[in-house]
């Protein structure tokens, strides 16, 4: 199974998820959205396989819509993604604090 953390690198939370991530020497990918940016098809993955409620996913309060409404508004505005987030190839979860990293991965 190969992980992937959706990392953008001027956040300290994700720079901490992505050194608890290598210090436990855990296979995974990064994927700096901010760099290139996430396809409609990953959000609604993303959306999908979310393990809370998807208003949670934006930094900042939104107001609930419908989910097309919501993954419309992320794929405009990324940068409003929360952060980090980690996929543990069943779920997506944010990494509030860093090291709930370690509660999603069999080590």
């Amino acid at each position: 199974m190969i992980f992937t953390l959706y990392h953008n690198n001027n956040c300290s939370k994700s720079k901490a998820c992505l050194q608890i991530l290598l210090k436990n020497n855990i296979d995974f990918k990064i994927r700096e959205y901010m760099k290139e940016p996430l396809s409609i098809e990953e959000i609604k993955h993303l959306f999908f396989n979310f393990n809370s409620n998807k208003v949670d996913l934006f930094r900042k309060k939104i107001l609930n819509c419908d989910i097309e409404e919501l993954i419309k508004l992320l794929h405009l505005n990324q940068k409003e993604l929360q952060r980090p987030i980690f996929y543990n190839g069943k779920e997506y979860i944010i990494c509030r604090p860093p090291d709930k990293v370690l509660d999603y991965i069999q080590l």
